[in-house]
């Protein structure tokens, strides 16, 4: 209970699940989401960098993605610099439900307010943005 990777974990699946509830709602799986999310960030961003930035590995973001430009929800460019690549951008749909499902994503951990003060929000995130640092991924 009290060795913090196991409770990392913990939390990480709990957020998880209740936006996998949200999205699905939305006909979307949460692998899709994370990709919409990743390209809506950045637009313009490979395969490669959506995996880089997402917690997934090349085939289930190549499968998110060909479902997401089936929906017409994203599109593909082809790379000006580089012909082996594609960009990835929303399309008008995609921006729509991506402004639609982003706030109720983020209410997720709402509850967390009356237990985490602004301060201690931002040191966490302070925390856990050091231990990415340091903990090498092993993709």
């Amino acid at each position: 209970d009290t060795y913090w990777p196991y409770q990392v974990t913990v939390l990480a699946d709990r957020i998880a699940r209740r936006t996998s509830r949200i999205v699905k709602g939305h006909h979307l799986n949460l692998s899709q989401w994370r990709v919409l999310a990743a390209i809506a960030e950045v637009p313009g961003r490979t395969s490669a960098e959506v995996v880089t930035v997402t917690p997934m590995d090349k085939g289930i973001v190549s499968r998110a993605t060909k479902a997401l430009l089936e929906l017409g929800l994203i599109n593909r460019q082809a790379s000006q610099s580089d012909g082996r690549l594609s960009h990835l951008y929303l399309t008008k749909h995609g921006e729509d439900l991506y402004q639609l499902i982003r706030p109720q994503v983020e209410d997720v951990v709402i509850d967390t307010h009356p237990h985490l003060d602004s301060h201690q929000q931002t040191r966490l995130s302070e925390l856990l943005s050091e231990l990415i640092a340091v903990i090498p991924d092993l993709r």
